[in-house]
């Protein structure tokens, strides 16, 4: 019985052993073999969009719900453009928009888009943000000014819905002292304007509730 028991110590002492051995090298083949799970797929999106005049830099906010904000949403400071987002999880929809910073400031948000992670990084393109910064400036064409006319021209705003007039007959023109027209189309003439005297103009660019910045002023003397 006495050499049984210690059979019976050794075989059990061999098997702890071996065991041991095992695990190890299970959790050596796991450290080195096998990837963890977070890398076998990682989502992915690429974000472009058209750069705005005068922009010093641009943020990106995302989120997996609807409704991304400057306050809820992942804020990505100056945003290259394009920009690769990644660690997300593939086939699961997000949402973004994007700002724009410069010498006033942060923008309110662009149009929010969505878009699905995927492994391969799929595109994303915003068109024309933020119209209410591409002003009209230096664009207002002098036309005809006679018969108590003037007629107005300009070049259109990439993404801008309709254009306001502003005008009076003092120099220094602007939204908040000129008289406004709404939704002017290009050409536009204004009429039953007094001859022989001179009126000052400026065009902003509408989209939305948001409006650009004046253009640069032009004048027509009235014949």
């Amino acid at each position: 019985m006495k050499i049984g028991s210690g059979h019976c110590r050794w075989s059990c002492a061999l098997l702890l052993l071996v065991g041991g051995l095992s695990i190890a090298s299970l959790i050596g083949c796991a450290a080195t073999d096998i990837a963890p799970a977070s890398r076998l797929h990682e989502g992915k999106v690429t974000l472009s969009w058209d750069d705005v005049p005068g922009a010093a830099s641009y943020n990106v906010y995302f989120s997996r719900s609807p409704g991304v904000t400057k306050s809820k949403g992942v804020k990505i400071r100056n945003a290259s453009n394009p920009i690769t987002i990644v660690d997300l999880e593939p086939g699961k929809p997000y949402y973004f928009v994007v700002t724009m910073v410069d010498e006033e400031g942060e923008s309110a948000e662009s149009v929010e888009k969505s878009q699905l992670a995927a492994e391969t990084a799929g595109p994303l393109h915003f068109d024309n943000i933020f119209p209410e910064k591409r002003t009209p400036a230096t664009q207002v064409k002098a036309g005809q000014a006679s018969d108590g006319q003037a007629t107005l021209s300009w070049d259109s705003v990439a993404g801008a819905e309709s254009y306001n007039i502003y005008w009076r007959g003092s120099p220094g023109v602007n939204r908040q002292n000129g008289t406004k027209i709404s939704k002017a189309t290009s050409p536009y003439t204004l009429k039953g304007l007094e001859r022989g005297k001179t009126y000052y103009f400026v065009i902003t660019a509408v989209k939305g509730n948001s409006e650009s910045k004046e253009s640069s002023e032009i004048s027509f003397k009235v014949k």
